[in-house]
C-alpha cells in the first residue's frame, strides 16, 4: 500500500511505508525502525525544499548538524532557524514545509495519537490531549538526550522491543504532554510505591516471562496502571526501574545456566529473553564485570563468583 497522496499536499504515513520520509526527502534515511504506534529514524540530506506535506504522525525533530532551515508550520513561518540540536515539535496533521541550503543531519521520532493516551490517562483527560506547534527552537535537555540515547540504543543494539526502548519513549511523550500540551498536566505522587500484592503479582509474571520480550505496556497491564506510573511506583518500590529489574533476572538465569554448562551462549542468550548474544554480553559484563564467557570458564575450572 503506497503512502498517500493529494493534488496539493503528500500525507507522511508510516504505517502505509517506513520509507514514507523519501515522497519528500531525496534520499533514504540513514536508519528507520518502525513499530505499531511509532517511528523512529535518523537523516543525513542535501540542499533541499520539502514542499507542503502532512504526518499522520505526532513528530518531534532533532536538527543535529547546526544548518539553518527556513519552517512553515499552519501557515506560520520563521527563517533562518539555527541551534545546537535544537528541536520543533509537529502535532499530527498540521500542514509543514521545510528548506535548508547545505547538507543537514537530524532525526526524528513520531507516534500515534492513542500513544499519548495510554501514557498520559492520568495525567490528562484523552478528550483534553493536544500538542502546541514548535519551530526548531526549542532547546530541550531531555528532548536531546532521549533522542540520542534512543539512536544509540536503536542503531547499535538495533533492539526496538525492549523495556528500555519503552522506558525512553514514556519518559519523552509524558515531557511533551506536560510541557508542550495545550493543557498543563500534574504528576500526582505517591509515597509508598506500588501496594504489596500488585508488586508480587508483577515480579512473578517478570519470572515467570523471562525468556520472551517483556514490554512496559504489558507490565503495566499486569497491575492495571498507565505506563507512567507505574515506572515511577515501580522505581520506588526497589529503588530500580522495571528494565533494570529486568535485566538483574535475565543475568542470575544466565549465571544458572552458565553453571550446568548444558546449552551454548547463544542459546542462553535466547533462554534468557535477551535479543541476542551481542545485547547478552553487554548487559552481562556491565553487571558482572566479565563476559558470559569468562564466567563460563571461570565455573569450568570448579571456581564460583
Amino acid at each position: 500500500m503506497a503512502p498517500v497522496t493529494t493534488s496539493t499536499v503528500t500525507v507522511i504515513d508510516y504505517h502505509s511505508s517506513p520509507e514514507a520520509s523519501n515522497l519528500v526527502l531525496p534520499k533514504p534515511a540513514i536508519r528507520q525502525i518502525t513499530c505499531k504506534d511509532w517511528h523512529f529514524e535518523t537523516q543525513r540530506q542535501p540542499a533541499h525544499d520539502t514542499g507542503e506535506h502532512r504526518h499522520s504522525m505526532s513528530l518531534i525533530t532533532m536538527v543535529t548538524s547546526k544548518t539553518p532551515i527556513n519552517q512553515s508550520i499552519d501557515g506560520q513561518t520563521q527563517r533562518n532557524l539555527v541551534g545546537d540540536n535544537n528541536v520543533f515539535i509537529l502535532p499530527a496533521g498540521l500542514l509543514h514545509r521545510c528548506n535548508w541550503r547545505q547538507d543537514i543531519e537530524f532525526m526524528c521520532i513520531g507516534f500515534d495519537a492513542h500513544v499519548f493516551i495510554q501514557v498520559g490517562q492520568e495525567l490528562v483527560n484523552p478528550d483534553r490531549i493536544e500538542l502546541i506547534p514548535h519551530f526548531a527552537t526549542v532547546e530541550d535537555s531531555l528532548i536531546q538526550g532521549i533522542l540520542l540515547t534512543l539512536k544509540d540504543e536503536l542503531v547499535t543494539s538495533r533492539v526496538a522491543s525492549d523495556l528500555f526502548i519503552d522506558q525512553l519513549k514514556t519518559t519523552l511523550v509524558t515531557h511533551i504532554l506536560r510541557k508542550y500540551g495545550v493543557r498543563k498536566v500534574q504528576i500526582a505522587t505517591y509515597a509508598d510505591g506500588l501496594p504489596r500484592h500488585k508488586l508480587n503479582h508483577v515480579l512473578d509474571y517478570i519470572q515467570a516471562n523471562l525468556n520472551n520480550s517483556l514490554g512496559l505496556e504489558e507490565l503495566a497491564q499486569q497491575v492495571g496502571m498507565s505506563q507512567f506510573y507505574f515506572s515511577r511506583l515501580f522505581k520506588q518500590s526497589l529503588g530500580i526501574t522495571p528494565h533494570q529489574y529486568v535485566i538483574q533476572q535475565r543475568v542470575e538465569r544466565a549465571k544458572l545456566l552458565l553453571l550446568k554448562g548444558e546449552l551454548s551462549l547463544a542459546d542462553i542468550a535466547l533462554e534468557c529473553g535477551f535479543a541476542n548474544q551481542g545485547h547478552f554480553n553487554r548487559h552481562f559484563k556491565l553487571l558482572t564485570g566479565a563476559t558470559p564467557k569468562e564466567i563460563a570458564r571461570t565455573y569450568k575450572n570448579g571456581k564460583n563468583i
